[in-house]
């Protein structure tokens, strides 16, 4: 027979609560009182739903700056932006989140790990999509909204998975028709590799045709 742990709270508290285990005893203080008014957050408020306090952006912001400062704490990176998307919190500190992304998809070796770093991608996306979808700097090839949509799309090319190359394409053409092209033809030369897997050739290519030729 299992035996089940009980827990209390729901699944934004508890992952608030592990977040705050995890990581108190080994971070600065400044970054630990960060974590701890997240728990007593969720305590007060519940795990997720939008919040009616003015300075939790300014809260979350504060703390994935110090938290990216951290060599090797992506996961609290993460951990800390996944609060804030629970909680509906605007986010101004995206690049470090967008950052933290990419270098775990660089990291990832399996199909699996891919897929799960694509799901925290795409759900970030989601989330800054209200402030970042005019994309009004498209003189900065390094602004966080391209940065995101491009690296969705690699990590998609990465898994060899049908329906995420879909997504990510679809979402790519969306938010960043004008840079299509270019991006299908980077991405068709390196489908033409002998190791390339079919399916990912075939995505590809139905999508450069698109954009290429009319």
């Amino acid at each position: 027979m299992n035996i089940r742990t009980v827990t209390f709270g729901d699944e934004g508290q508890v992952a608030t609560r592990e977040l705050l285990k995890r990581h108190e005893e080994r971070v600065p203080a400044e970054l630990a009182g960060y974590l701890r008014t997240f728990d007593a957050i969720d305590r007060r408020h519940g795990g997720s739903g939008a919040l009616a306090l003015e300075d939790a952006g300014e809260l979350a912001d504060a703390a994935i700056v110090e938290a990216a400062r951290l060599p090797g704490e992506d996961d609290l990176v993460f951990g800390i932006a996944l609060w804030a998307v629970r909680h509906e919190v605007a986010l101004r500190a995206i690049e470090p989140v967008a950052n933290a992304l990419a270098r775990r998809s660089n990291e990832a070796a399996s199909p699996q790990a891919l897929a799960a770093v694509f799901g925290l991608m795409q759900g970030f996306i989601a989330h800054v999509a209200p402030a970042l979808s005019a994309d009004l700097e498209r003189s900065n090839p390094e602004r966080p909204w391209r940065i995101l949509h491009a690296n969705l799309a690699i990590t998609a090319i990465r898994s060899e998975d049908p329906a995420l190359m879909a997504f990510a394409f679809d979402a790519l053409e969306r938010a960043l028709p004008d840079e299509c092209a270019g991006f299908f033809s980077e991405a068709m030369a390196l489908a033409l590799a002998p190791r390339i897997a079919p399916a990912v050739h075939d995505a590809i290519s139905e999508r450069h045709r698109r954009w290429t030729q009319g």
